[in-house]
C-alpha cells in the first residue's frame, strides 16, 4: 500500500516546525532596556518615518519568535504529567497559537516562504506593517486573560512536587511582560506617528515612554481605584499622607509636604520618564494590601508615603539616569513572622474566603466584573510587581513589624535624561 501523501506531509510539517521552535529558542534572550526604546526619539535619527517604523517591526517580530519559541520550550521541558494538567495545557496551546499567528503573517507577507531553522523573513513596507499591528493585537488578545489559569494550574499541580515553580514562573513571567511591552511599543510608536511625519519631539509618548510622567498622576490613579474598591466591599476608604522631595540636578532640593492628599491638582509635578502603567500596577497591590490591613484592622491613621525623584545632571558626561524611590508605610498592625517570608511566592495568598477577621494583611484584587470575586487574591501580585520593577533594575523591599504596621520600599531607575528631547 503506498504510504499516505498527506500524513506524510503533516509529518514533515511538524518535524520542521519543532527543528525551527528548536533553533529559535537557542538564540539570545531579548535583552531590552528602556533606553532602547526611546532609539526612535527623534527625526534626526531617522528622517524616514516608514523606514523607522519598519526596522522597528523588524526588531519586535524577531524579539517576539524569539520569547514565544523559549516558552514552549519551557512548556516542552516540563514533566509530562505536569503538561496535563487541563489548564497548564492551555496557555501552552496559547504560546502554540501564537506562534501559529506569526507564520501566518509571515505567509501572508511572502507566500513563497518556506519554514526553515532559519528565520529569514523582513517586513519591508507600511502595508505590511499594517498587517504586523493585526498581528500583534491578535496575540495581545489571546494572552490577556490567561494569568488565572497559569495560577490555577500551578495550585493544581503544586503536591506533585515535580516542578521548580519558582524558577519556571520568573522566567515565564518576565518574558510574558516583555512580549507585551514590545509588542504595545510598537503599536503606540506606529499610531504615535501615524504616517503623518509628525515629530516625536512633539509627542507625549514615545511609543510606551511617557517622558513627562507626573508620578503624582499615577500615584493618585492607583489610590482613587484602591480606595474605590474599598468603598465598594467595606463602604470605607482610607487617607494618605504624602512627602514628595525632588532632588535637582545641581543638588538642590524641592519639598511638598500635603496631608489627606486627594488630588495632584495645584501640586508641583513630579516628571519621571517611564511607563506609568507598570508603576501604577505595582502601586495598586500594595495599596490594596495596605488599604485591607487599615480597615480591617479598624486603624484611623493615614498611610503615609514618601517619594523621592532624582533629576540627574545633564552637563555630566555619561548616561545619566533618572532615578525615584518611594516609601509607602501603613499602621495595619503588621504581618505575622510566618507569612512574611512567602509573600513573593507564587500562589500564595492570606485571602481566605470565608475568614477575613484573623489575618491583617489581605489582598485586594478586582478580578473583573465579578463582584463576588472582586477581594480574592490569586497570589501573583507581590510577586509579579517585583518582576515589573527588577524587569528595568528596580527593586522592592518589604519590612513589618508585627502589631505595628508594614514599610514597602520601591525602586525604578528611568531613562537616561540624554536621550528625552
Amino acid at each position: 500500500m503506498p504510504p499516505n501523501k498527506t500524513l506524510q506531509k503533516q509529518h514533515v510539517l511538524r518535524s520542521g516546525l519543532e527543528r525551527f521552535i528548536q533553533k529559535q529558542a537557542a538564540r539570545p534572550v531579548p535583552t531590552v532596556a528602556l533606553n532602547d526604546l526611546l532609539k526612535f526619539n527623534s527625526a534626526a535619527s531617522h528622517r524616514d518615518k516608514s523606514l523607522m517604523l519598519v526596522e522597528n517591526a523588524n526588531e519586535t517580530l524577531n524579539d517576539m519568535v524569539v520569547l514565544v519559541t523559549r516558552r514552549l520550550i519551557q512548556f516542552m521541558k516540563l514533566p509530562y504529567i505536569v503538561v496535563l494538567n487541563a489548564k497548564i495545557a492551555d496557555i501552552y496551546n496559547a504560546y502554540l497559537d501564537t506562534l501559529k499567528v506569526i507564520l501566518e503573517f509571515v505567509a501572508e507577507c511572502d507566500p513563497a516562504s518556506e519554514l526553515t531553522e532559519e528565520f529569514t523573513f523582513k517586513i519591508q513596507n507600511l502595508d505590511q506593517n499594517d498587517l504586523f499591528l493585526q498581528m500583534l493585537k491578535k496575540t495581545i488578545d489571546m494572552h490577556t486573560d490567561n494569568l488565572s489559569t497559569l495560577s490555577e494550574g500551578f495550585e493544581e499541580i503544586s503536591g506533585l512536587n515535580l516542578v521548580d515553580d519558582k524558577t519556571f514562573l520568573n522566567d515565564h513571567l518576565k518574558e510574558r511582560i516583555l512580549m507585551r511591552l514590545l509588542a504595545n511599543h510598537h503599536i503606540q510608536l506606529t499610531e504615535q506617528l501615524n504616517y503623518k511625519g509628525e515629530e516625536l519631539e512633539r509627542l507625549d509618548q514615545i511609543g510606551m515612554i511617557e517622558p513627562n510622567m507626573n508620578v503624582l498622576e499615577v500615584l493618585h490613579r492607583s489610590f482613587v481605584f484602591v480606595n474605590d474598591m474599598a468603598a465598594l466591599k467595606y463602604d470605607e476608604k482610607i487617607r494618605m499622607n504624602l512627602k514628595t522631595v525632588t532632588i535637582n540636578g545641581d543638588d538642590t532640593t524641592t519639598e511638598q509636604i500635603v496631608e489627606n492628599f486627594e488630588s495632584p491638582d495645584g501640586l508641583e509635578p513630579l516628571k519621571f520618564p517611564y511607563i506609568s502603567s507598570h508603576i501604577e500596577y505595582v502601586l495598586n497591590e500594595i495599596f490594596k494590601n495596605s488599604t485591607r490591613a487599615h480597615i480591617e484592622n479598624r486603624v484611623k491613621k493615614p498611610v503615609d508615603v514618601l517619594i523621592v525623584v532624582n533629576k540627574p545632571n545633564v552637563e555630566k558626561p555619561g548616561p545619566q539616569f533618572y532615578k525615584l524611590e518611594m516609601r509607602i508605610v501603613d499602621h495595619g498592625l503588621g504581618i505575622k513572622p510566618e507569612v512574611l517570608d512567602k509573600l513573593f511566592d507564587y500562589s500564595f495568598t492570606t485571602f481566605e474566603s470565608e475568614v477575613v477577621e484573623e489575618d491583617s494583611y489581605k489582598t485586594l484584587n478586582n478580578t473583573g466584573a465579578n463582584q463576588a470575586n472582586i477581594i480574592a487574591g490569586m497570589g501573583y501580585g507581590l510577586p509579579l510587581s517585583l518582576t515589573y520593577n527588577r524587569l528595568f533594575n528596580g527593586d522592592i523591599e518589604l519590612k513589618s513589624v508585627y502589631g505595628q504596621g508594614t514599610t514597602v520600599y520601591l525602586k525604578w531607575v528611568g531613562v537616561d535624561a540624554k536621550q528625552i528631547p
